[in-house]
């Protein structure tokens, strides 16, 4: 029976005035046919739900909604073919690369041959794919002669490379050939003996490391492919789903006009506009999906479910009344206290369907009477950013290139200038080659190489070297060697009175923070609602917190902050922020009055731009407790302001401020919670330094609404310049204009002014008077300013919401850390975003710098930015380490090497021994051109070798290295057991070692060792002191015994049962 007021026809339920509505899109027949619209009211995983069987081509707007898709009907469909076709990233190096073509093509091919979904983006279809045409098939026990498989590779396109980690390269290293052939999802690994294949296996392009092993592949070639058009692919039978069209033609229109700027420099042909693929399209049955209302012709019967934000016990209430509905609840969850049916809190709900699996949103399918639950339901979070298909290798991030400026911790800054063999003692050995003031130049064997510290600028006119004779970097070390001691005594008489100090534990959150999160009007991330749960522990303990909340640009550590701080209030007590700028104090004043407004919180503000008698009135508040959050900059740090019940200080950008900053307020306070954010992780040895005296929460998942930034690199373009700011500003825009050098702002400024009289164009640099830089930033986020000329210094700062398009000239001297941040700077408030990376037209690049550009225009997944600076951490002005002075930029490299001797000066006074053991050689060993040819690529693996921190460390590197680059040769082997012993040995008891080339001669605490060298041939152990074997038999002698007393000493720790495992 039809419900009063409706009426069945045709198995639908047809509302009095409203669009009929569908249980299916299959039940949709005429609006197939004629390629209607239907609205969809639930968005997320339900596309992927309502997705019919057959052959069919999803089209979704961006790449990241494409990537969601996919991996929720994997989760929905495990059994269904599915196959993504990748849209090319907009670089002239990437356009026209025949192994992207190839592997889009590939894609096709695999999705006609098998059916199924083939997902896609308007900027996938329009690009040109290539269909493969010749194969050489490989199979393990086979014979190939490995000059011919050369040859091939050659002839058929592909490019020899260092490392392989893009479609379309290949290496070959003595008997191992890597191949990444676009067909494959992985890249390739074929170990031969002589001729014969032994093994082929794919590994990871990210971390080189081995993931499958294979007993046949097929190789393509890229220069016998045909080029072909997507749409003209498809075979009979397809059908096409296109969700939310509009903002699928708003993509197409920038993907072509950015193609059509870049083909000329590419040599490339120009593509079709979306108006005319889509005309190609249109022979098939199409339907349009759509959360807008107007001019749909049905609706499907879905419902999205609503936010619980981590309220489990409103998700139960729900899952209840589902069920006393007569719908199905299904759960799919990755946490796995949800999935334990025995304990986990779904244990006494039988009716539930609990599996495996991660979808975007949970939501409703009301005529099939089954509803789905997912993590963001369930804790409050939204599904982690799918990953792309493959990304830039992490040994990039420990890798040097010539021109690359170092520090040499006794000589100061130099360039580097690539690897030079020597001969000592008869043998030969890899050293650096660092080059010095008065082109002097310093080799430094690869075992000395941790005295090197590695900056992320290159040389240029303006770099100054230290001189090898000169006394300055010497001052300059002692100087900084005086202050680390002084700083030392002072942290460590502040650590030690608060690690004695307790503070009466907050109240619990009552029903006014209840309401304050609700009142929040987006969806958590999962990063989000974890560190907030562990600030909120925090602040329930009887310790004073001490945490560190790191987190990209844009991915909500201010929310974090400001439920901490509402906590706070709530038990009475008041709440300091510091920042570094005026500008950043203005805008986190309003952001935080926004925020709080309609709740009992009182916000005050002091910087340079509040007046007198406002600053007096807010620091009289202050003292008297009549002010609940007090927002500042520096001023907040002068004697006269007190607070009268201070219980939370939250330090924002705190990379940017001084050790002692924060110390002065934490000596006045004592026992206050401090919670730090910022958006570049402290340097790793500071990390180690404060190792147990503070907590760090990671935010690495993009919020809900925020999209890719469409991201192009090319030679620099007027015309394109100009088409960029025009549609940027046509739509209401604003627009970052990053000029490296000063000298160069003004000529830019009279370009720009010249094609946009109407607009208002300003400078912003770090030379300018700090008042006029402050009010040009304010004047720029309050829109008063339409095109902001600035440099770098825009890269921490400033939220700007109107602000969606970043043009950055000279962009092969940034780092690829630096452009990361300068990209975050745009694309915050879920609208389509632009970032163009310029270099100077007939430039020719390095091949570092073209990888640098190649990878920031591939890392378009939100959320990279923490992995990329966590190594590529650029240095940047921030005044005295341990001062009061803000600004000012320190002596190049000082920073790292100030942290150095902090961490040992700190070490030294609280007793701890941390040094190395005192190595002696006269063969250092070395990683030999025949074993690896690829220059750079030897002077990372030295890098990383010498960067180990223990044995694990060093176990697993060797493994990889065997793994890329087959059995290790005596060399490596040698240097492998040097380094173990140099980086590992002190922990064994092991002060002083030589290994010359008849003897090893050990002194140290020997009682661990003595059992296990005893056993080792040739060695004799007599109290403290140890002789064996010389050269590798005695430095692997060593490295064998410590690794056997470690595996001594953990079975022993984990009982009885486990000895002699």
């Amino acid at each position: 029976m039809a419900r009063r007021g409706q009426v069945c026809r045709g198995g639908l339920r047809v509302r009095k005035r409203q669009r009929p509505v569908a249980g299916a899109l299959n039940n949709l027949k005429e609006l197939w046919d004629s390629g209607g619209s239907v609205h969809d009211r639930a968005g997320g995983a339900a596309w992927a739900w309502m997705c019919p069987v057959g052959r069919i081509v999803a089209v979704c707007p961006d790449a990241r909604q494409a990537a969601e898709f996919a991996s929720n009907h994997r989760t929905f469909f495990p059994e269904r073919p599915l196959f993504r076709l990748a849209e090319p990233s907009l670089t002239v190096q990437t356009i026209g690369s025949r192994p992207l073509r190839l592997e889009r093509g590939e894609a096709i091919r695999r999705w006609v041959l098998e059916g199924g979904v083939l997902v896609s983006t308007p900027g996938a279809l329009m690009a040109p794919c290539l269909l493969g045409d010749g194969e050489l098939p490989m199979t393990r026990g086979e014979e190939y002669a490995r000059d011919r498989l050369v040859a091939w590779l050659e002839r058929s396109g592909y490019q020899r490379a260092d490392l392989v980690w893009s479609p379309g390269q290949y290496v070959l290293r003595g008997f191992i050939m890597d191949v990444f052939d676009p067909a494959h999802a992985l890249p390739l690994r074929f170990e031969f003996f002589d001729d014969v294949v032994e093994r082929i296996g794919a590994f990871h392009p990210s971390t080189q490391k081995s993931v499958a092993e294979l007993d046949a592949v097929s190789l393509h070639s890229l220069s016998g492919a045909q080029e072909a058009m997507p749409s003209a692919l498809l075979p009979p039978d397809t059908r096409i789903l296109l969700y939310e069209p509009q903002r699928i033609e708003a993509q197409a229109v920038s993907f072509h006009w950015l193609w059509e700027e870049l083909c000329t420099e590419a040599r490339v042909d120009p593509i079709a506009p979306w108006d005319a693929v889509f005309h190609g399209l249109a022979r098939y049955p199409r339907l349009r999906v759509t959360r807008g209302v107007d001019l749909t012709e049905a609706q499907l019967d879905l419902e999205a479910l609503p936010p619980f934000k981590g309220d489990f016990g409103a998700v139960l209430r729900l899952c209840r009344d589902l069920d006393a509905r007569g719908y199905t609840v299904c759960v799919y969850s990755e946490n796995a206290r949800f999935l334990d049916r025995e304990t986990g809190p779904f244990s006494g709900i039988p009716f539930l369907e609990i599996r495996e699996g991660t979808l975007s949103s949970g939501f409703a399918d009301r005529a099939a009477r089954r509803a789905f639950i997912s993590d963001r339901e369930l804790s409050g979070v939204s599904a982690k950013s799918s990953a792309l298909d493959w990304r830039a290798p992490m040994e990039w991030r420990d890798r040097l290139s010539a021109g690359q400026l170092v520090v040499h911790e006794d000589y100061g800054v130099g360039v580097f200038r690539g690897i030079e063999e020597i001969v000592s003692t008869g043998s030969s050995l890899d050293a650096l080659v660092i080059e010095f003031a008065e082109n002097k130049r310093l080799l430094v064997p690869v075992l000395q190489s941790h005295k090197l510290t590695a900056l992320a600028e290159h040389q240029n006119d303006e770099t100054q070297l230290d001189s090898l004779r000169g006394s300055r970097w010497r001052k300059s070390m002692e100087k900084d060697k005086k202050r680390a001691q002084e700083e030392a005594k002072a942290l460590i008489e502040i650590f030690a009175h608060r690690e004695l100090e307790r503070r009466a534990p907050m109240p619990e959150p009552g029903e006014l923070y209840g309401a304050f999160v609700k009142a929040f009007p987006h969806t958590e991330t999962a990063d989000q609602l974890k560190a907030t749960a562990e600030i909120m522990e925090d602040l329930s303990g009887p310790f004073p917190m001490d945490r560190l909340l790191v987190g990209d640009v844009g991915f909500g550590k201010t929310e974090v902050a400001l439920r901490a701080a509402f906590r706070a209030v709530a038990a009475g007590r008041q709440v300091c922020v510091l920042v570094p700028t005026t500008i950043l104090a203005q805008q986190h004043y309003g952001a935080f009055r926004s925020r709080l407004s309609g709740f009992p919180v009182t916000v005050g503000v002091l910087s340079r731009f509040t007046s007198k008698t406002q600053a007096g009135r807010t620091a009289s508040d202050a003292e008297k407790g009549a002010v609940d959050i007090v927002i500042g900059t520096h001023k907040l740090l002068q004697k006269g302001v007190t607070f009268k019940n201070l219980g939370l200080l939250v330090v924002d950008e705190e990379h940017r401020f001084g050790v002692m900053h924060k110390e002065s307020l934490k000596r006045t306070y004592g026992a206050v919670d401090i919670l730090s954010l910022s958006a570049t992780p402290i340097p790793r040895t500071l990390a180690m330094a404060l190792r147990g005296l503070r907590s760090i929460s990671v935010l690495s998942t993009p919020p809900e609404d925020r999209l890719p930034v469409t991201t192009f690199a090319g030679p620099w373009q007027t015309a394109l310049v100009r088409k960029a700011v025009a549609c940027e500003l046509e739509r209401g825009g604003q627009v970052y204009f990053v000029v490296n050098r000063i000298a160069r702002m003004e000529e830019q400024r009279r370009m720009l002014a010249a094609f946009f009289p109407e607009a208002k164009i300003h400078a912003a640099h770090g030379q300018m008077p700090e008042r006029e830089l402050e009010r040009t930033m304010l004047d720029f986020y309050a829109g008063a300013i339409d095109i902001l000329i600035c440099t770098t210094i825009i890269e921490s700062g400033l939220d700007v919401g109107r602000a969606n398009t970043i043009i950055v000239d000279d962009s092969q001297e940034l780092g690829l850390a630096q452009m990361y941040q300068l990209r975050g700077r745009v694309g915050r408030r879920g609208e389509s975003a632009f970032a163009y990376f310029f270099y100077p037209e007939r430039e020719e690049l390095r091949k570092e710098t073209a990888d640098r550009l190649e990878a920031i225009s591939t890392l378009t997944d939100l959320g990279s930015g923490y992995s990329i600076a966590r190594r590529d951490l650029d240095i940047r002005g921030g005044g005295e380490i341990g001062g009061t002075t803000q600004h000012g930029k320190s002596r190049t490299g000082g920073f790292s090497l100030f942290y150095r001797m902090l961490e040992e000066e700190l070490d030294r006074l609280r007793g701890v021994e941390n040094r190395l053991t005192e190595v002696a050689y006269d063969q250092g060993g070395s990683i030999p051109a025949f074993y690896i040819p690829q220059e750079g690529v030897r002077v990372t693996l030295y890098r990383r070798l010498l960067q180990v921190v223990g044995l694990d460390e060093l176990m697993a590197l060797m493994g990889e290295m065997e793994d890329r680059f087959g059995p290790l040769p005596e060399p490596v082997r040698l240097l492998t057991g040097l380094t173990a012993i140099r980086n590992c040995g002190a922990a064994f008891g092991l002060c002083t070692v030589s290994v010359r080339k008849g003897e090893t001669s050990a002194e140290g605490k020997l009682d661990g060792l003595a059992p296990f060298l005893k056993k080792k041939r040739g060695w004799t152990v007599l109290g403290a002191h140890a002789i064996g074997p010389g050269g590798v038999p005695g430095a692997t002698g060593l490295f064998e015994a410590m690794r056997e007393e470690r595996c001594s000493a953990a079975c022993t720790n984990n009982g009885f049962g486990q000895r002699g495992r």
